[in-house]
């Protein structure tokens, strides 16, 4: 936290614009050296020149802004240059920073890390931050923003706030049990029961966060030449997967992202399963069994000819291809709402195919959409279920110490979610995540 950091705050590479990041304390006095003058006003875009102070050369004519602590996104003084891009410009003003003393290139996450430190932001809002610059859906993007503006460190303050009421009553009633005063020893489980319930059905509205963090896996699987391959290109609009006559051309497990209405779907292309005692086949099947496992969706590909390999259970959806080959004259033979009806070659059946995706996700991720507060990653889920689990040993504890005990516990779990406790283990494996100029 005594070191001055910098960082590329935009993409390394050709570009009108980059923007480097300096932040920590004495960066006043670097700023003042590289424009060789008085640092600008505070919070307000500049034209400076840039030189190196030890060559005394010229580096870039550009925009630099100001920001002293108070103001800053760190909660220390800073400043930003908005300099030429360009890998020449870039690398002589970061050869310039580094001939400063007790000055580095920052590390993933650093600048947010600092942030939350400095009592900034929460680390909620940070990771929520960080899920938009990573998001590359709408829906994704609306997770995210949402988190931004409705954070989940909302009712964690309130929950706090809670804890901190009942173990007062709780101390209370340890320090002056004599007293007539005090309040009825079991006052405070009301608060407690209130938490938990608050609790619980956050854990239940955001349990399908990964559906639209994530997204969501769809194997393609089946016996040999039913046209697994062909559908997998048709759907992802590409040949990536080799598609003959030949049985068991595809051996390997081949993936594709496509965006489904906002919404990260993985299509995965996987060998055709049977019996065999080709060595390499064999793998293949193992593989494609084992993405079967891992699937939130998987389509057993079946050749309409015969209705053999039909799989009935919730996971897996049965997918009839080549129809327009055998059933040209047979449109209502399956029911569309139980299994589904296309056509690789000409692309029929398709579109509900993916409909129905759509809405099984939709469907899915309903009530985290519509939540006014949810979790949006597996550290935050696990602390709250940790939360909830302390909170359950208090509610049904006699013994008012022990009782206070799992309050404090689940008093520092909530913490731990914003980063106000155990900072320096819970951040280093978070901001590991995060790009080097945020």
């Amino acid at each position: 936290m005594n070191e001055i950091i910098f960082a590329p705050a935009t993409a390394v590479g050709l570009a009108a614009i980059s923007i480097i990041r300096v932040s920590g304390k004495g960066c006043k006095k670097i700023l003042r050296d590289m424009i060789n003058g008085n640092i600008p006003k505070e919070r307000v875009i500049s034209l400076r020149s840039f030189y190196n102070p030890k060559k005394m050369t010229l580096i870039d004519k550009c925009i630099v802004c100001w920001v002293p602590k108070n103001s800053s996104f760190t909660g220390e003084d800073s400043f930003e240059i908005h300099c030429h891009g360009g890998t020449a410009v870039m690398n002589s003003f970061f050869d310039a920073l580094l001939t400063f003393k007790n000055v580095r290139l920052a590390e993933q996450g650093e600048f947010s890390k600092r942030s939350i430190i400095n009592g900034k932001m929460n680390l909620i809002d940070a990771e929520a931050v960080n899920d938009l610059i990573n998001a590359e859906t709408e829906q994704q993007m609306f997770l995210a923003l949402k988190q931004i503006n409705k954070s989940l460190a909302i009712p964690i303050k309130k929950w706090r706030k809670l804890l901190i009421k009942s173990m007062s009553h709780i101390e209370a009633n340890i320090d002056f049990s004599d007293e007539e005063d005090v309040a009825e020893k079991n006052i405070y489980n009301k608060y407690l029961l209130k938490l938990e319930k608050e609790m619980q059905q956050m854990l239940i509205n955001s349990r399908e966060y990964k559906y639209i963090k994530e997204g969501i896996s769809i194997v393609l699987t089946g016996k040999p030449n039913a046209g697994k391959s062909s559908l997998f290109n048709s759907i992802i609009k590409s040949n990536k997967s080799i598609v003959t006559d030949v049985p068991g051309t595809t051996r390997d497990v081949i993936e594709s992202k496509i965006n489904i209405n906002g919404y990260p779907v993985t299509f995965v292309d996987t060998a055709g399963i049977d019996k065999t005692n080709n060595k390499i086949e064999k793998e293949g099947i193992k593989r494609a069994k084992e993405q079967i496992k891992k699937a939130n969706i998987v389509l057993n590909i079946i050749d309409s000819s015969n209705y053999s390999d039909v799989e009935i259970n919730q996971k897996h959806w049965n997918v009839f291809n080549k129809v327009d080959k055998i059933y040209k004259n047979k449109e209502d033979f399956i029911k569309p709402k139980t299994f589904f009806r296309v056509s690789a070659k000409s692309g029929k059946g398709i579109e509900n195919l993916i409909k129905a995706i759509s809405e099984h996700i939709t469907s899915r991720t309903e009530n985290i959409r519509n939540a006014n507060y949810f979790y949006s990653s597996f550290r935050q889920r696990k602390e709250l279920e940790d939360t909830s689990e302390y909170l359950k040993h208090a509610i049904i504890e006699k013994d008012d110490e022990i009782k206070a005990e799992y309050l404090r516990l689940a008093n520092k779990s909530l913490g731990r979610m914003l980063g106000q406790a155990d900072i320096e283990e819970v951040l280093g494996e978070i901001f590991s995540s995060f790009c080097i100029g945020k």
